[in-house]
């Protein structure tokens, strides 16, 4: 579980849940999603990654990485998104998102392991060369400061690939990134196919993980017409009134101040 101690002295002051998250991240829509499943009240923290209101000592001391989503909860801090689910389902444990069957519990545990495996290499990837990279082009000053805040070496490799004049994503860059999503979604497919969802004939934090992955994706032009089970599967979550105010309406317009809200809204 990733527990930290945050360099910014100011959360450990929050009472109740607290979202530091942004509009379009697949990270932060998976856990938007399982607060809203569960019903739970939270207060939401906007970080504009357009605007890099992310580089910042002040939100580097509450994340090291600087990425979103973190939760807060009660002065807590819990960093990488899969962890906070998990967090989440053992801190409010009604309704359940988590298999019976010990077997699936596991291959649960192992579909989040493989999401955040795949996050850079594979979905990140994707999305930037495809899409986001142009979006989220840092002036050299920005680039500067990144830099300077920034510690792990995989973040730090991926961006120097994409935010200064003329680096960008490899062919081969973009090749392993689709050998990675096609082999997850291969498997998905015939899961799905077999059982409804994921894992097992039950709604799971699986489901909850890979949802917002597949809004993502979908917006960076991936093939996913490819995987006819995995479309309806997809379909069926964006059906329900959570997945609509997470993924949907987030997705949309992910700048929209009035999307600062207390969950239920």
């Amino acid at each position: 579980m990733s527990l930290i101690e945050p360099g910014n002295e100011s959360v450990k002051h929050f009472r109740g849940l607290h979202l530091y998250h942004t509009g379009r991240s697949n990270c932060s829509a998976r856990v938007r999603l399982l607060i809203l499943e569960k019903h739970l009240p939270w207060m939401s923290h906007h970080v504009d990654l357009y605007t890099r209101a992310n580089i910042s000592e002040e939100y580097f001391g509450i994340n090291p990485k600087g990425v979103v989503p973190t939760l807060v909860h009660d002065g807590r801090v819990v960093v990488e998104s899969n962890d906070i689910l998990l967090y989440l389902e053992e801190q409010f444990p009604e309704p359940c998102f988590t298999p019976d069957d010990p077997a699936e519990r596991k291959a649960m545990k192992q579909w989040l392991q493989r999401s955040g495996d795949i996050h850079i290499p594979g979905i990140k990837t994707y999305a930037y060369a495809k899409v986001n990279a142009a979006l989220v082009q840092k002036t050299p000053e920005e680039v500067a400061k990144y830099r300077a805040l920034q510690t792990d070496p995989a973040l730090l490799a991926f961006h120097a690939k994409h935010d200064t004049p003329g680096s960008s994503f490899s062919e081969q860059d973009v090749s392993n990134a689709e050998a990675l999503l096609h082999s997850a979604l291969r498997e998905m497919e015939r899961n799905i196919a077999d059982n409804g969802w994921i894992v097992g004939a039950n709604y799971s934090l699986a489901d909850i993980s890979w949802a917002p992955t597949c809004t993502t994706l979908e917006r960076a032009g991936f093939p996913l017409d490819r995987y006819p089970h995995v479309g309806d599967w997809y379909q069926r979550i964006l059906a329900r009134p959570a997945a609509e105010k997470a993924l949907t309406n987030w997705f949309r317009a992910p700048h929209m101040g009035e999307l600062e809200m207390a969950a239920g809204a």
